[in-house]
């Protein structure tokens, strides 16, 4: 994976233009991060940011009440320190919110690949 994915690169994020992709990628945030209220957007060029959007609340939230559950949802969705640190560089929680979704997305588009769907 690219140590220093940019949320503001087209080129991976266009996945999510794809409702199959989309749905998967909204579940595995779902599940890595323990929030089931995640909810699925429209398929469209503003998914990502509606998604990231509703990640950035969640992160905010633990950053206040529980930090715990913030490094806790860093480490399930496998951001290693330097990409959290290169995130919080370039953007703060937002980029970093936008890496998480990309790490998901990334995650769903290796499963597909190596189950020959994709």
């Amino acid at each position: 994976m690219n140590e220093e994915l940019s949320t503001t690169s087209g080129g991976l994020r266009k996945r999510l233009d794809e409702a199959e992709v989309l749905l998967t990628v909204v579940q595995q945030l779902r599940k890595d991060l323990n929030e089931e209220e995640i909810p699925v957007p429209e398929v469209g060029e503003h998914a990502f940011e509606q998604i990231r959007s509703v990640v950035l609340q969640h992160m905010e939230e633990w950053q206040r009440k529980d930090p715990a559950a913030f490094s806790r949802a860093i480490n399930r969705v496998d951001l290693s320190e330097r990409q959290v640190d290169h995130a919080m560089l370039r953007g703060g929680l937002r980029e970093l919110a936008g890496d998480m979704v990309l790490r998901c997305l990334l995650k769903v588009l290796l499963r597909k690949r190596f189950a020959g769907l994709g």
